[in-house]
Order: structure tokens, then C-alpha cells, then sequence
């Protein structure tokens, strides 16, 4: 075979091949998409287990990766989460109910706090809901001694100074008393806690630190079709609008078309 004969061969043998493969295997299958790299659920938070979009880890994820408003920090085992203003524990995180276990820092690091004084409401937040299992306790601060609340009076000390304190699972009995009070703090508890505080079972330091849940309301139907498809959740911070991102192109709510 003469050397011309052999190269030109020899090259449309190597051509032919460049052919079959390139078809066989499309050119961006080297080109992961950096933020369906980036949003993996391997990421861990002590008990909690496997975080998953919503929540992210702070500094372990992108911001593309979770809401804005389930961004968990996580220390030594222990998770913390800001709710507007306020600093939680989360005791646990169930996705198939979306529901959040929670308690305020200072209730779950306090155990024996006895005088809370600031309001936990998610009505400036349209994010969360409060589900069957949450009773509202009021507590009334600096009060005279009141005939009709005697059976829910507890000690509570502000200043190294005793002052009269109750607690009032009744809505409409709490208000009757309500401006008589110098102060008042309403809160949610597990209806087990706001029981066991009724027939004395439970301190209000206990009952507070067994923390109470909510419910976070944001539509997780598209998320679940996106994984369905194959894809990562994320969140689009600037539009506020879920995201999608596939392996190799996300343009789209699922990636159907990119698997």
C-alpha cells in the first residue's frame, strides 16, 4: 500500500469514528450545569439529617440553591433559623407535611425562663401557617392579684422582683383582663404543652421549650416535578420564582427536554 493510500485511509477511518461518537454522545455531556452541581443534596445538618429545598445550609450552598427565608445555620449539630426578626431552634423538619418544629432560642437554651415578654406571630409573614396542633397561650405581666386567673398564676420574676404572672389559654378571658396588666406576650405552644401547663403537668419554661410547629406555604408542586424530571430545586432571588436546574441546560421547569 503506498503511503497517500495509507493516510487517506487512515483518515476517513478516524473521521468516521469522530462521526459515530460525537453523535453517540452529545458535546455537552462534559458541561454540567454549575448550579445543578452546586445545589446537591448531600449536604448534612446534625440530626436533621439531609437538608432539602426548600432550606440550604448557610455558607455550605449558593443562595440559588434554597428561598430566601429557609436559610438554616448549622453549629455543632444544631440547627438555627431566622424567622423575621427572631432567632429559632429547628427541633425537626418534615417535607412530606412541610412542617417546621421550632423553638425560640431562648426558650430551648433557657429551659427554666419564666417571664416571656415579645410576641411570637407569623402575621407579617404570609410564608408560614400555624397547623391544628398549636394553641395560643397569653401571658399576662405585671398584674394585681386577680380573683378569677388565681388557677393560672405562676411565679415570674423580672428586676430580682416577684411579680404577678399568668397564663391564659382562653382568648376572650384574656382580653377581659388584658388592660389591667402592665404587660403581655402571646405565644404559640403544642396543644400537649398548653395541656399539660392547664393541669399543671408542665412549668411554663418546660411547655415553652418543647417549641410548637408551623407550616411553610409555598407551593412545592413544581419542585417535586422538576426532581421528577431529573432536575435540582432552586430559587431565583431576584424574579422570586422557583427554579429547575438540569444536568446539562435549564431553561425550563423540568428538564424533560435536557435529561
Amino acid at each position: 500500500m503506498r503511503l497517500k493510500d495509507f493516510f487517506s485511509s487512515s483518515s476517513l477511518v478516524i473521521s468516521l469514528f469522530i462521526s459515530i461518537f460525537s453523535h453517540a454522545f452529545p458535546k455537552y455531556v462534559c458541561c454540567v450545569d454549575f448550579r445543578y452541581a452546586a445545589c446537591n443534596s448531600s449536604v448534612e445538618c446534625g440530626r436533621l439529617g439531609k437538608i432539602q429545598y426548600p432550606f440550604s445550609v448557610n455558607g455550605s450552598q449558593p443562595q440559588y440553591c434554597c428561598h430566601p427565608t429557609f436559610q438554616l445555620h448549622c453549629q455543632k449539630d444544631e440547627a438555627t433559623m431566622w424567622i423575621g426578626h427572631e432567632l429559632f431552634h429547628v427541633i425537626g423538619i418534615d417535607n412530606r407535611t412541610q412542617t417546621l418544629k421550632i423553638a425560640r432560642f431562648d426558650d430551648l437554651s433557657m429551659g427554666n425562663i419564666t417571664c416571656p415578654n415579645l410576641n411570637i406571630s407569623k402575621d407579617s409573614n404570609t410564608t408560614f401557617s400555624y397547623p391544628s396542633d398549636v394553641k395560643m397561650i397569653t401571658f399576662l405581666h405585671n398584674c394585681p392579684q386577680i380573683k378569677d386567673l388565681s388557677s393560672y398564676e405562676y411565679p415570674c420574676e423580672i428586676n430580682n422582683k416577684n411579680i404577678h404572672s399568668y397564663f391564659v389559654a382562653n382568648e376572650s378571658l384574656a382580653k377581659r383582663f388584658i388592660s389591667r396588666c402592665g404587660y403581655c406576650a402571646l405565644l404559640p405552644v403544642l396543644r400537649s404543652a398548653a395541656d399539660g401547663l392547664m393541669n399543671r403537668s408542665l412549668k411554663v419554661g418546660e411547655a415553652l421549650s418543647k417549641g410548637f410547629e408551623i407550616r411553610w406555604t409555598t407551593n412545592q408542586t413544581q419542585c417535586k416535578e422538576c426532581i421528577e424530571s431529573g432536575g435540582r430545586c432552586g430559587h431565583d432571588w431576584n424574579s422570586s420564582t422557583p427554579s429547575c436546574f438540569c444536568r446539562h441546560k435549564s431553561d425550563g421547569q423540568t428538564c424533560s427536554l435536557s435529561k
